[in-house]
């Protein structure tokens, strides 16, 4: 027996107990690795960074991504590509919580199609909207001489023109009908353009109504 291996049979007499534990050790985390399952995936979603309310629209910064377990994640779960700034919520949202499809409201006018958008109105006889309800069908008529047409404060005279016809009414703000003074509010569904002649009409202070449906 050469002298080195004279020297490794004494070292392994010596370290027998210590060498045979790490060998126990080694074998007992290969098993565990073996064992043990991968980690669960996760998922990019978007989450509020602030805690936000249905009264203003979502803004660019109130988002954040979070990478959660998929298991966490809730069903329609806004990922990172989505763009939810200018949405409106249909109720409160924490700071941290996902954001998900159901959290955001439906424009108010779509149910009456794509092209229209809601437009607030300020009618000039409150006693005119008392009559209407979500669903009437209504002219909007502005009073003769048009847009910006003398001073708003004195009534034009001229026949009423119409500004848009058999358009929907969205709702009527119970809480607007006190205010007999400056009219009361409802919210109709038009085409842009329509919404863009009303306000222009609604600065003369001088809109009616007609129900037609």
């Amino acid at each position: 027996m050469t002298p080195r291996r004279l020297m490794l049979g004494r070292f392994l007499a010596r370290h027998r107990r210590g060498l045979g534990t790490f060998c126990a050790v080694l074998a007992l985390a290969g098993a565990v690795l073996i064992v043990r399952p991968p980690p669960e995936p996760t998922v990019d979603v978007l989450v509020a960074s602030r805690d936000l309310t249905a009264v203003s629209p979502v803004r660019t910064g109130d988002t954040a991504v979070r990478s959660l377990p998929g298991h966490a994640v809730p069903r329609g779960a806004l990922r990172p590509g989505a763009d939810p700034a200018g949405e409106s919520l249909t109720g409160p949202v924490l700071r941290g919580e996902v954001l998900t499809t159901a959290r955001l409201a439906d424009p108010p006018a779509e149910a009456y199609g794509a092209e229209l958008v809601a437009s607030p109105v300020r009618i000039t006889d409150p006693g005119a909207v008392a009559l209407l309800g979500p669903g009437s069908r209504v002219d909007i008529l502005a009073a003769g001489g048009g847009p910006f047409a003398g001073d708003a404060s004195e009534p034009a005279a001229g026949p009423a023109t119409a500004v848009v016809t058999d358009r929907p009414v969205i709702a009527v703000p119970e809480s607007d009908f006190g205010t007999h003074d400056s009219g009361a509010l409802i919210l109709v569904a038009v085409r842009p353009e329509e919404a863009r002649a009303l306000a222009g009409h609604a600065a003369a202070g001088q809109l009616s109504v007609s129900i037609t449906g």
